[in-house]
């Protein structure tokens, strides 16, 4: 069951499969990339998505993590379920996204979208690495053209696995304090200075 707010009311293995099939896609994953990245076989995954009742509960969550979608545990009732929140780390990134674009230039740009790219960055970025790559961090990186020392692996993750659609909201985003198409150049020459050889990709033609 989906309420209004997008909720899931885990009821049945289809309901939650389809929850994950339907974020994974928007995502922009294969299902082997999520397998990969939640760390769980292939098959648990195509199991998951195919709707079976009978699968670890920690394997679950790690590909929930992925997704970043949260178990909730509530009293049942239809007053029981509340508006589906981020999780602590989006929340965080968000807000620290929020402080960053404070620093930059608080009086003349406008708010921050409704989808937080940086913050989904962010996340794509640090996903498979124990340190986390901070929103001042990748924002600072987008608008000189130069990685963050120390954490070059994050920017190798981002720019070889996020989906063409993360990169052109990010673009977008950090052209809040510089034209879009000179954020595109810097990413070619973070690229560059990484050793990553970028797909040819329409989120790079205004570069």
């Amino acid at each position: 069951m989906i309420t209004d707010s997008g909720t899931v009311v885990w009821r049945s293995g289809k309901q939650i499969g389809a929850a994950v099939r339907g974020a994974r896609e928007r995502m922009g994953l294969t299902q082997a990339e999520l397998a990969r990245r939640a760390g769980v076989g292939l098959k648990f995954l195509y199991e998951l998505e195919s709707g079976k009742d009978t699968l670890r509960a920690d394997k679950v969550l790690d590909v929930l993590e992925v997704l970043a979608l949260e178990l909730v545990v509530t009293p049942r009732g239809p007053a029981a379920v509340e508006r589906e929140r981020p999780n602590a780390t989006t929340r965080a990134a968000m807000l620290e996204a929020r402080q960053v674009r404070a620093r930059y230039d608080a009086g003349t740009l406008p708010p921050l979208p409704q989808t937080d790219y940086i913050g989904m960055a962010c996340t794509t970025a640090g996903i498979s690495l124990r340190k986390a790559l901070g929103p001042d961090e990748l924002v600072h990186a987008l608008l000189t053209g130069k990685p963050t020392p120390g954490k070059h692996a994050h920017f190798v993750v981002l720019l070889e696995e996020a989906p063409p659609a993360l990169l052109r909201g990010l673009i977008a985003q950090v052209g809040a304090w510089a034209k879009p198409d000179r954020v595109a150049k810097n990413i070619r020459k973070i690229a560059g200075t990484i050793g990553v050889r970028l797909r040819p990709a329409e989120w790079l033609k205004t570069a």
